[in-house]
């Protein structure tokens, strides 16, 4: 015997392609119950359907057995049905679906048709109520009460009740005549499908002819109008998608204007804002300005002092202190100024103005 490694198979590999054999045929097994299942469920609603008819021709099969042998024995292959019987009744069971499908369409429109008459004839009785219960308010319980008494006059009331009784026999009288109208209508209506009935097997080819020729145009004209009406609902599902978009980016634009204006609103603020600093650094430049040339005036006298212009010894100190104050001061101011100069800068550049133009 050759082993199981040469043959290049194990036990496993040969465990799971069995498994996977089984598998496809309880499957198999499966779509046939499945199968069967559903003829079952065919035939059954066709016995049952047809259960008095079947009696009738087991009694008649029993009967024809009786005259045999007892012993004669069944032939399996006559108790199966045949692929024309089983079509034969699957047609059957499906007509009859569509007709009971059909009948319940018929009735439930009937039912609808009867239910809108219905709701339509209430409707009308509710508004004619109304219009009665208006009618009598306005009539009698404003019209009709009696100044002095303060009571309702019976008079007024014996009055519009046989007006509206008046009313009511006219309308009768009215409906009356529809009727018998209605019911002529219907009469030579029926007289002329009667008559049309009976020389319908009198029809010409000719008239047949034309009639197809007629109904050919009408069906072409149909055909041509739901192709306009299609194409009109075409472009108009597109035109709203259209409309939807426009109103969609307008509205973007709106929201976009509201808020360019309200930065506008801002900048134009902030720019007010600058512009009152702008004044203010003006005047302290112009103040620090004044205060420089005169430090610089005193400084230079400073300078150019003489000798008998140099005071004594106290004198030079305390002058000399001033000196040191004022020199002081200059530099507080000119930083003061430079930084007067940079936001003065910093201003014109925010408001898009040259600062040498200004100056």
């Amino acid at each position: 015997m050759i082993p199981e490694q040469q043959q290049g198979i194990t036990e496993e590999e040969k465990e799971l392609i069995l498994i996977e054999e089984l598998s496809q045929k309880l499957e198999g097994l499966y779509k046939d119950m499945e199968q069967i299942r559903r003829e079952n469920l065919l035939f059954e609603s066709y016995i049952m359907r047809n259960s008095k008819d079947l009696q009738r021709e087991d009694e008649a099969e029993d009967k024809k057995q009786k005259n045999k042998k007892k012993n004669q024995l069944v032939d399996k292959k006559t108790m199966q049905l045949t692929n024309e019987e089983k079509y034969e009744i699957a047609q059957f069971e499906s007509d009859t679906l569509k007709k009971n499908i059909e009948e319940g369409r018929i009735r439930s429109d009937q039912i609808l048709e009867t239910l809108r008459a219905i709701l339509e004839e209430t409707d009308k009785a509710i508004t004619e109520i109304r219009k009665d219960a208006f009618d009598f308010q306005r009539e009698i319980l404003f019209a009709g009460e009696n100044t002095r008494t303060g009571k309702i006059e019976a008079e007024r009331i014996e009055k519009y009740f046989k007006e509206k009784l008046a009313q009511k026999d006219a309308q009768i009288e009215k409906y009356k005549q529809k009727k018998t109208n209605i019911e002529q209508q219907i009469t030579k209506t029926s007289n002329q499908i009667q008559k049309k009935e009976e020389m319908g097997d009198d029809l010409k080819f000719i008239d047949f002819h034309q009639l197809q020729i007629e109904n050919k145009k009408y069906v072409k004209q149909i055909d041509e109008k739901n192709k306009k009406l299609l194409g009109l609902k075409i472009a108009t599902g597109k035109i709203s998608s259209v409309l939807i978009e426009e109103r969609n980016q307008l509205q973007n634009e709106i929201d976009q204007c509201n808020k360019l204006i309200q930065e506008i609103d801002d900048k134009n603020k902030k720019t007010a804002k600058t512009q009152e600093q702008t004044k203010k650094v003006k005047v302290q430049i112009s103040s620090l300005t004044e205060k420089k040339k005169k430090f610089a005036i005193q400084l230079e006298q400073v300078n150019n002092a003489t000798n008998e212009d140099i005071p004594k010894a106290m004198t030079y100190v305390l002058q000399k202190r001033k000196e040191e104050e004022l020199v002081y001061k200059i530099r507080n101011t000119n930083r003061k100024i430079e930084i007067a100069e940079l936001a003065y800068q910093k201003a014109c550049k925010a408001l898009g103005l040259n600062p040498l133009l200004q100056q």
